[in-house]
């Protein structure tokens, strides 16, 4: 009966999209937010001599490569190399809370888009406007008239975004790894 118990928990476990692991990943994500990106890169090669194929140092390499290059067809095959590892997609993001009628938002809290296998979460750093979807759940996941922002809609509400980098090249790769990863 224990091995059983032991069993269906694993697979449980196995089945949950994987989280921000613990020390140095944590400490470069802290950076990657800061602009930090030199000590941000140090960490992530700390962690991944500690544990080589870590799936979260690859995914949160790939964004502090993808936000000092703005390169963001490296920073595709990158994310496409950690989504094939367990990890996947990470987009530091703002959140409009109001109805878009400008450029710019004026009530927004800021945090991270991670898109995972089986689904994307909306991590906020100070808000309580987070939230999970399956891919299956979602309605609309496209860009807005204003082409550097995006939303994703649910029902009958949207959710709208503005990346870190105000860059349309940034907005597209999320739609494109997106498509990419909800048909996975």
């Amino acid at each position: 009966m224990v091995k059983i118990f032991l069993l269906a928990a694993l697979l449980i476990g196995a089945a949950l999209p994987p989280q921000v692991s613990t020390g140095e990943v944590s400490e470069a994500v802290k950076f990657i937010r800061q602009r930090r990106y030199d000590e941000a890169f140090n960490r992530l090669e700390q962690a991944l001599e500690a544990r080589p194929g870590d799936p979260e140092a690859q995914t949160f390499l790939a964004v502090a490569h993808m936000y000092t290059d703005l390169d963001f067809l490296a920073a595709q095959r990158r994310f496409e190399a950690a989504f094939s590892a367990g990890g996947g997609a990470s987009f530091y993001v703002n959140h409009s809370h109001e109805s878009l009628s400008e450029e710019d938002f004026t009530d927004y809290c800021r945090g991270w888009i991670h898109l995972r296998k089986g689904g994307l979460e909306f991590a906020p750093d100070d808000s309580e406007h987070g939230f999970q979807m399956r891919y299956a759940d979602v309605i609309e996941f496209k860009q807005n008239r204003r082409k550097k922002l995006f939303h994703i809609k649910k029902g009958d509400k949207n959710q709208n975004f503005r990346p870190r980098s105000s860059d349309e090249r940034e907005t597209l790769l999320i739609l494109v790894l997106y498509k990419k990863f909800a048909r996975s």
